[in-house]
């Protein structure tokens, strides 16, 4: 290596980079000097580089296999061990955390004085604990720098071994703040750290930070994998297919603070780049290395115009000056790189070190920036021009807001030099005017920028922690708000503090009545207040025993004693069984047990005998007479109307299914009761048998009993054939045989020939209506009462046939409770009674019980006072409605001087309060009291000359020599806070007392990481998406006093006026009277892509022809997008190529939708590239039909994969069904130009070494999409698909089809003259190849390959 190569120093591998590269320089012999440098991470990373550029691969590898061999013998040597002692603790550490507590303890003292709100408090500890966890960072950087620079633990760290400053600083400095489940910053900070230990609680604290860390690492590694999957798929056709598309559109790459640092690098200039003077410092198409990136800066260049994929024109890829250089060695790109998966794989691999959810932090670290101090003691002067305003910082601080830029001097006190400082507008100033000062006094915080902060409302509530009465101060003036619900409520207006005086306040359960009047002194055990329980209907009264904690007194309200019916009970192997039997024996079997509970319109009992049940199944029919409700539902059967004769007919029905072979019996047979049918199954009864199958299966086999007559007269067989007919007692049935009690008759086939079978029928009685018990009632005036019903059901209807061989249940009976004037509340108990006269005999009681809990004497515990409960009633007792059955009383704890609020109509007296003498504290004074009754002073106010008061209160009695405090505790309420309690309002500890609105910068990264790229990617609609401006022109904002409502009104500049309504909660972003540009942001929130396209098309259509203005709009969304990206990642210290964003974005941004498709061949809605649509449009200008119309459309990346052409490439990424489906049914062709397409069919792929066999392939390719103008079908490509070889010699496309030769120059010389075309564009035809070109192309033979497959013996001679 030459000696000034050899520099292993960051800064001299700097220089080096900038010689121009020389691939093969001769490697000198000369050894290079020795340099001492400490060669870190950085400086590696520089010098492999530096090599690589300078040298070439091998070099740098062979030098990179020296490094390792040199790093792992020193490490065999003696390599860096670590221990527990090696973990230092600074010992500034216990200084620096006696530091925070004490201003800690202050805030807190701040806040218990009432001085700051809760929130202020919360961020100020919160800030404090941020600052200090910075400055002991430094802390532990210093005390390895000064005291173990060889350190094991600070030399990894240091160098970017492994190991990082803020996991330094969790194993030696404090672990820091860390954030709750809900991702709110918990304001306890773990003060120690991993060499220390941890206390319990703090390991729990930092366990829920642990745990989020571990889940989100999961889900974070799939993610982002799926993420990069997508970008692949959307990006795998971008492969650089040409040198130089030719374009002169350009993106503009401005400067940041005149730096472009490596933004440029690597691109291609896209016109003459000229310098502030004038030089011409680059022409076109120069290739930016890192020395001319300089040379612009150094020369003034603010912006750089440089070509890029977003604008490159070459079909369906990107061209090579178009993309610059390749990344990997820094000369321009390779025709056949596949950069489409590069860039895929670029933006996916750090996707998993982004964070997935940051955490949403309990207001931003504000930590104090700009702050400058006073360098001397002296007297403030502010400028004579100087306005300011008061202002509150988030620390409760009250400072002063300048309003106009102004000079500030500080005058000293001595002799000396001012201090001049300049106050721009929006600083804040912590000293006044004319005010004396120290040296070292923080003066002001000087603003940064006009930034208009975005920001959210936020809400903590205020706690209380005492029990007392709440007063408020005159300054917070409440104003009652009245929302859309009509709800009110109590807001306060201004900064001030609410006031709780102590004292104990006793809750009063419902319905209690004080019994003591205001201002009155009570002692322990008085009563102060009773309730008294009421029964509503009135009734007999039962009492019942305690239960838990309470008492229950029962009334009954009404009964119901079934008065004829015995209740009887029988016990059987399943359970007890409860029966009814009326005098006539009937039986009915209750559905309820005593003790249970039922409700109206519930069968109580049902008809138990058997009277109503058959032997076997049968047909059903209704005598005439017999009548049915109709029912909706036959579930429970069918309600009798009218009753009358149902006639029976049995049979039975046996249903089986198996196979035929087990039959014994033959169809048609009879057979005699118990014979065996089927193997195991025997007939119930005798009769004639019929068997029912199918495919050789026993489906049924049914008995019909009667008497058989085999018959030959027809004249009757034919009579009863079918369904059979009834006959009358007496009735002839055939010659010679007739019925002498009612029959059913019907055909049959049996094997000894036909006949008639005499079926015999039964009848049942059904009765009109079920008979009803005899009840006896009990029941109170305007009380509910109770009745029963009965319903007979039957079970089934005319002509039924029931399939049976146990027999059924043809009628029920039941009895249904009903109630009347009940409540949904009431129920209805069931109860066993004795009879009134014979004590032996049980009856059925149906009650509807009030039930009234007592509650037992409780002890007294925080909230309550003891109470005493006394029932007012005794068993069996009858109450009227209205009457007392038990008081409370509550008594009093301790004694004191008991007060109410006053009761209003609507707001009955629900707490009270004793004043204590614990409550009250009485301060003797020096000299004469300075307060007045009624005044509230806190700590370290004075009560006399030099006597201030050591505690919180209301000055309650002044006399000469003492003051008398009633002890409370302020709470500050910001202005706008939403306040739970009003004045004189009774709070017990642990209520909430307001909630505090504020307001918190929303945090950069809410949506952050993954998840944001995500977002931006897939093109998503944002939920709540910020509002833009559609037109530019000048904004007008207006209020509307009454619903708090803002409308954002932009006047245009056809004095058009667009409205805005804003919504409530949204912050405005533009200022009354500002000028705004179609798509800028009228409000906070995130921005919905599409919108922000259609704004910029809209606004750029009504000023300039249909495709620029959709270029425009289209480069205007890509340059946004592109940024966004970038913004996520540099958040998260990734740095990834623009170039990289720029080639997937250009895959989202390359349709258009079709609106009208004037006179082309496109289709309304479809989905096409925007340069399909700009050739055809060129050629509807020649022909001179109507071009299309067409919007830009964005594409998220999963539309865009399944968007393309390729249809292969779409199914074997998602939804592969519906794409292949889609693609058949509209006859798709794939020509294969991606890389996946050529992967699945077993091809060679087109980019890399594949790509050459593709150049001959473009070179025929006539530009725009095959569908819409014609390519040669014909010739390579046909030869390619019956050898997909390109190792074998391919015959000249000629000879094997019938083209025609190509035009010669002059004639498409003319032909170009003649239409005016360019001779750059590439469209070959104007119009769709039709059916019959297309079919007589296809079936051209290629001669060779059919010899070929002739020798082979693969096709016949013919």
């Amino acid at each position: 290596m030459s000696p000034s190569k050899s520099r292993k120093s960051s800064k001299s591998s700097k220089k080096a980079a900038a010689a121009p590269a020389n691939k093969s320089r001769p490697l000198a012999k000369t050894p290079p000097p020795f340099r001492n440098h400490v060669v870190d991470k950085k400086s590696l990373k520089a010098l492999v580089a530096w090599a690589f550029k300078t040298h070439g691969t091998a070099v740098t590898s062979s030098m990179a296999d020296k490094l390792k061999d040199l790093g792992f013998r020193y490490a065999t040597q003696a390599a860096v061990s670590i221990s527990v002692d090696d973990l230092k603790v600074p010992d500034a550490k216990k200084d620096l955390l006696g530091e925070a507590e004490e201003q800690i303890t202050a805030t807190e003292e701040r806040y218990r004085l009432g001085e700051i709100t809760e929130v202020e408090r919360h961020t100020k500890v919160i800030d404090t604990w941020t600052e200090t966890n910075e400055r002991l960072v430094d802390a532990v950087r210093k005390n390895f720098n000064q005291n173990a620079p060889l350190n094991s633990v600070w030399m990894m760290a240091n160098s970017g071994a492994r190991g990082n400053m803020s996991q330094v600083r969790q194993l030696v400095g404090m672990r820091g703040l860390m954030a709750n489940p809900q991702g709110e910053i918990i304001d306890l900070p773990i003060r120690t750290n991993f060499r220390e230990g941890l206390t319990v609680t703090e390991y729990v604290i930092s366990s829920y930070g642990a745990r989020k860390g571990l889940v989100d690492t999961a889900l974070r590694t799939a993610d982002s994998g799926y993420l990069t999957r997508r970008l692949v798929d959307v990006a795998q056709d971008v492969i650089v297919r040409e040198d130089d598309c030719g374009t002169t559109r350009l993106i503009t790459v401005e400067a940041e603070d005149g730096r472009f640092g490596n933004r440029i690098v690597g691109r291609l200039t896209a016109v003459q780049v000229v310098g502030a003077e004038g030089e011409v410092l680059a022409e076109r198409d120069t290739e930016i290395d890192p020395p001319l990136s300089r040379l612009f800066e150094k020369a003034g260049v603010t912006a750089v115009s440089v070509r890029s994929p977003l604008t490159c024109e070459a079909n369906r890829s990107v061209c090579r000056k178009c993309y610059g250089w390749a990344l990997a060695h820094n000369e321009l790109v390779d025709l056949g790189e596949a950069v489409g998966i590069i860039a895929a794989q670029s933006i996916g691999e750090p996707g998993t070190q982004l964070t997935m959810r940051t955490f949403h932090t309990g207001g931003v670290s504000t930590a104090e920036s700009g702050v400058v101090r006073s360098t001397l003691s002296g007297t403030v002067e502010f400028a004579a021009k100087a306005s300011v305003k008061p202002y509150r910082t988030p620390h409760g601080v009250n400072a002063q807001q300048a309003e106009v830029d102004f000079n500030l001097t500080i005058k000293p006190s001595g002799k000396g030099k001012a201090q001049k400082i300049e106050i721009p507008n929006g600083s804040l100033l912590f000293v006044d005017n004319g005010q004396a000062i120290d040296a070292d006094v923080t003066v002001a915080q000087i603003a940064t920028g006009a930034v208009i902060k975005s920001v959210e409302k936020a809400t903590k509530d205020v706690i209380c922690d005492l029990a007392g009465q709440v007063r408020y101060e005159e300054a917070i003036q409440p104003r009652e708000v009245t929302d859309r619900q009509g709800n009110i409520t109590l807001k306060a207006q201004r900064l001030g503090r609410m006031w709780v005086l102590a004292g104990d306040v006793y809750n009063l359960p419902p319905n209690a009545q004080p019994v003591v009047a205001g201002e009155t002194e009570v002692v322990e055990g008085q009563v102060l207040a009773e309730a008294s329980q009421r029964s509503e209907f009135g009734g007999e009264v039962r009492l019942r025993d305690s239960i838990g904690d309470s008492r229950e007194v029962q009334i009954v309200t009404t009964a119901m004693t079934l008065k004829d019916f015995k209740l009887l009970e029988e016990s059987t192997h399943s359970g007890e069984i409860w029966n009814l039997e009326a005098k006539d024996g009937t039986r009915y079997r209750l559905n309820t047990i005593p003790g249970s509970k039922i409700g109206s319109g519930e069968v109580i009992a049902e008809l138990s005998d058997d009277r109503f049940r058959t032997n076997t199944g049968g047909l059903v029919k209704f005598a005439p007479g017999l009548a049915i409700k109709k029912a909706r539902s036959a579930k429970n059967g069918y309600e009798v109307n009218k009753g009358g004769t149902l006639l029976w007919i049995p049979q039975e029905t046996h249903e089986i299914n198996k196979d035929i072979s087990l039959l014994m019996i033959t169809d048609g047979q009879w057979i005699e009761a118990g014979t065996e049918v089927v193997k195991d199954i025997f007939s119930q009864t005798a009769g004639i048998v019929t068997v029912t199958q199918k495919n050789d299966i026993l489906r049924e086999i049914i008995v019909r009993s009667g008497d058989f007559h085999l018959s030959s007269d027809n004249k009757a067989l034919e009579r009863f054939e079918g369904d059979g007919q009834m006959v009358n007692p007496g009735e002839e049935v055939s010659k010679g045989l007739s019925a002498e009690e009612m029959k059913f008759v019907q055909t049959v086939e049996t094997p000894e020939g036909k006949g008639l079978l005499l079926r015999p029928v039964e009848e049942y009685t059904i009765p009109n209506e079920a008979q009803l018990p005899e009840l006896s009632h009990v029941k109170q005036a305007n009380g509910p009462h109770l009745g029963i019903k009965a319903t007979q059901r039957l079970a089934f209807k005319d002509n039924e046939l029931i399939k049976s061989v146990e027999g059924v249940e043809l009628l029920k009976t039941q009895l249904l409770l009903e109630t009347f004037d009940t409540t949904p509340q009431m129920t209805v108990d069931v109860e066993k009674a004795p009879d009134k006269r014979a004590k032996t005999i049980s009856r059925l009681r149906l009650v509807i019980l009030e039930s009234i809990l007592v509650r037992r004497d409780t002890i007294s515990d925080s909230s309550h006072g003891s109470t005493h409960t006394e029932l007012q009633v005794e068993d069996k007792v009858s109450v009227k409605a209205g009457d007392v059955v038990a008081t409370t009383q509550i008594l009093c704890k301790q004694k004191g001087v008991a007060q109410m609020p006053e009761a209003t109509e609507a707001d009955p007296v629900r707490r009270l309060i004793v004043e204590r003498a614990q409550d009250t504290t009485t301060i003797s004074t020096s000299g004469k009291p300075l307060v007045t009754v009624g005044q509230r002073i806190v700590d370290g106010e004075l009560l006399a000359e030099g006597q201030p008061t050591s505690c919180c209160g209301e000055v309650e009695v002044v006399e000469s020599s003492s003051v008398t405090l009633r002890i409370g505790r302020p709470y500050m309420v910001s202005p706008d806070s939403v306040l739970h309690v009003r004045d004189g309002d009774l709070v017990q500890r642990g209520d909430g007392l307001a909630l505090l609105v504020f307001e918190r910068q929303k945090t950069g990264d809410i949506v952050q990481g993954l998840p944001r790229i995500e977002e931006l990617l897939e093109a998503r609609r944002p939920r709540e998406s910020t509002i833009l401006c559609k037109k530019p022109g000048t904004v007008e904002i207006k209020r509307d006093e009454e619903n708090e409502s803002i409308t954002v009104t932009v006047i245009e500049s056809d004095d058009a006026i667009g409205e805005y309504p804003i919504l409530l909660g949204r912050n405005v972003m533009v200022s009354d009277s500002q000028q705004v540009t179609a798509g800028e942001l009228l409000t906070d929130g995130p921005i919905n892509p599409h919108e922000l396209l259609e704004c910029f098309f809209e606004d750029l259509r009504s000023r300039k022809p249909l495709m620029d203005a959709a270029q425009e709009a289209i480069a205007n969304l890509q340059h946004r997008l592109v940024t966004e990206v970038q913004n996520v990642y540099k958040s998260q210290g990734v740095s990834i190529d623009d170039k990289h964003i720029e080639v997937i974005v250009r895959q989202m941004t390359s349709k258009v939708r079709v609106e009208d498709a004037g006179d082309t061949t496109l289709l309304p809605g479809e989905l096409i590239e925007l340069r399909q649509v700009e050739d055809t449009n060129q050629a509807m200008a020649i022909t001179g039909g109507a071009p299309a119309e067409f919007t830009p459309v964005l594409l998220g990346i999963t539309k865009a994969s399944l968007n393309t052409d390729s249809f292969i490439s779409a199914a074997s990424f998602q939804e592969t069904t519906r794409v292949l489906t889609e693609a058949a049914i509209e006859g798709k062709s794939d020509w294969l130009r991606g890389l996946k397409e050529n992967v699945i069919i077993g091809r060679l792929i087109p980019a890399g070494t594949g790509f050459s066999g593709f150049e001959e392939e473009l070179q025929k390719e006539a530009g725009p999409h095959p569908d819409i103008l014609s390519e040669d079908p014909a010739g390579y490509r046909r030869m390619q698909n019956l050898r997909p070889d390109y190792t074998v010699d391919m015959p000249p496309a000629a000879s094997s089809t019938a083209v025609l030769a190509d035009p010669s120059d002059a004639d498409l010389e003319a032909t170009r003259s003649r239409h005016g075309i360019e001779e750059k564009s590439g469209f070959a035809a104007f119009a769709r190849p039709d059916a019959e070109n297309e079919l007589k192309e296809e079936q051209v033979v290629d001669a060779e390959a059919v010899e070929g497959l002739q020798e082979e013996g693969l096709l016949s001679d013919e």
